[in-house]
């Protein structure tokens, strides 16, 4: 979710996504124009994931995953000092051959605000909701702080994107250790633009890397004792993305396609979760990614 609060959810509007696992994109193509004075944008993305990671937590590792989102960005007012409050809205899904009888194993739902800064940066606050519909019900509820630094001008205007995410845990667990847990993102996304100098096809790369942390009773095997490790996961992509403007027709959108690979390394804790959930008990993992996504 794209999802602009670092999370599994990255793609759908500013970890979303992400995260989940789970995830900050720059923009590749022109922002889509709106209609005058509607204030409202659509974003709507399908992930294709080789497996389902989030936040170091192995999901699922085998068959086709399919993982489609949808946000509904809305204006709220600008203040006198020139930060604009935005709204929104969204969904998003996973949908696992592999896992019998329960192929549309996930379905979140987020809601939340976003102010932008005038200095480039954001806060963002939000409330997901983590959900089985096969009959398992609630996997978790949370809410989410995170702080995005808009440094693009720095380093010969190839910044960093730092942010850092906070998750707080009110009902359930996703690590289905027990306990209510507190959760720690940090992440940086250096990208470089156009690559290839062409007009016709420019290709964005970009290398997201975050590592993801207990604060609290996050990563914990259920098994009992003080288990609860600090160090959940790092996690290291290379993501090629291009606008596909000359493909689609302009009255369909702002379309673009993106491909990634990503090299995860886990926690002891979160390598014994993954493992409790059928996941493999290896100890880090190299998965794959395409995404298309479109804005209106």
């Amino acid at each position: 979710m794209s999802y602009t609060h670092r999370t599994r959810m990255r793609t759908l509007a500013t970890l979303a996504v992400a995260g989940a696992a789970a995830l900050p994109t720059p923009a590749l193509a022109d922002e889509p124009a709106e209609a005058p004075g509607s204030g409202v944008t659509l974003d709507i993305t399908i992930d294709f994931v080789s497996e389902y990671w989030f936040r170091g937590i192995g999901q699922e590792n085998e068959g086709l995953i399919v993982q489609p989102g949808a946000t509904l960005t809305f204006d709220l007012f600008e203040t006198s000092g020139g930060a604009a409050v935005t709204g929104y809205v969204g969904s998003w899904n996973s949908y696992q051959d592999a896992t019998a009888g329960n192929e549309w194993f996930e379905s979140d739902m987020i809601g939340g605000f976003n102010i932008a800064l005038p200095n480039g940066d954001s806060i963002d606050l939000s409330y997901i909701n983590l959900y089985n519909p096969a009959g398992n019900g609630i996997f978790a509820e949370e809410i989410d702080l995170s702080y995005a630094i808009d440094d693009s001008e720095r380093f010969g205007g190839m910044g960093l994107s730092p942010y850092i995410l906070l998750a707080v845990e009110v009902d359930g667990g996703s690590d289905a250790g027990g306990d209510e847990g507190v959760y720690l993102e940090i992440g940086i996304e250096p990208a470089l633009a156009d690559i290839l100098g062409s007009e016709s096809l420019p290709v964005d790369v970009a290398v997201p890397v975050t590592l993801g942390l207990s604060l609290d009773s996050y990563y914990e095997d259920g098994m009992g004792g003080d288990d609860d490790d600090t160090f959940g996961y790092l996690d290291i992509g290379v993501v090629a993305s291009t606008p596909l403007d000359g493909l689609i027709p302009a009255g369909l959108g702002s379309w673009e396609a993106s491909f990634g690979v990503h090299y995860l390394y886990l926690g002891d804790t979160a390598q014994n979760i993954s493992a409790a959930f059928g996941t493999g008990n290896d100890s880090s993992t190299v998965y794959a990614t395409i995404g298309i996504s479109t804005s209106f």
